[in-house]
């Protein structure tokens, strides 16, 4: 059941208390539940204190996988610039467990992805 990352569902547990409430935007978990992430963190302005980023290799599977950061599905390079224009600098957990075994290189590139990663100009 997907319900609990659909954002509206989340704001409508959190919109009405304490302004310290609120949610981990997971762009895994709104991928894989058919969910563009953009949309999602729009909804949830004001209310990310944290979030999981991912890229996936498919949209709207369960079962789609990690790929390094720009190179899948979840247009995490638009995620960023909408975290930076809504004034959301973190904490930004990257999560990658494709290749458990001896997945390094991908997570550094992923590592690199953000540490290179520069806004759009407004």
């Amino acid at each position: 059941n997907y319900k609990y990352w659909d954002p509206e569902y989340v704001l409508s547990m959190v919109k009405d208390r304490d302004a310290r409430m609120g949610s981990c935007a997971d762009i895994g978990h709104f991928v894989r539940s058919g969910i563009k992430p953009l949309d999602a963190i729009r909804i949830l302005k004001g209310r990310i204190f944290d979030s999981h980023l991912k890229d996936l290799n498919e949209f709207g599977n369960p079962k789609a996988h990690d790929m390094p950061f720009g190179t899948g599905v979840s247009g995490i390079a638009d995620v960023l610039n909408e975290y930076h224009a809504m004034g959301f600098h973190g904490p930004i957990d990257i999560e990658y467990e494709h290749h458990m075994e001896d997945n390094f290189a991908e997570v550094k590139a992923c590592l690199d992805f953000v540490k290179n990663f520069k806004p759009a100009a407004k």
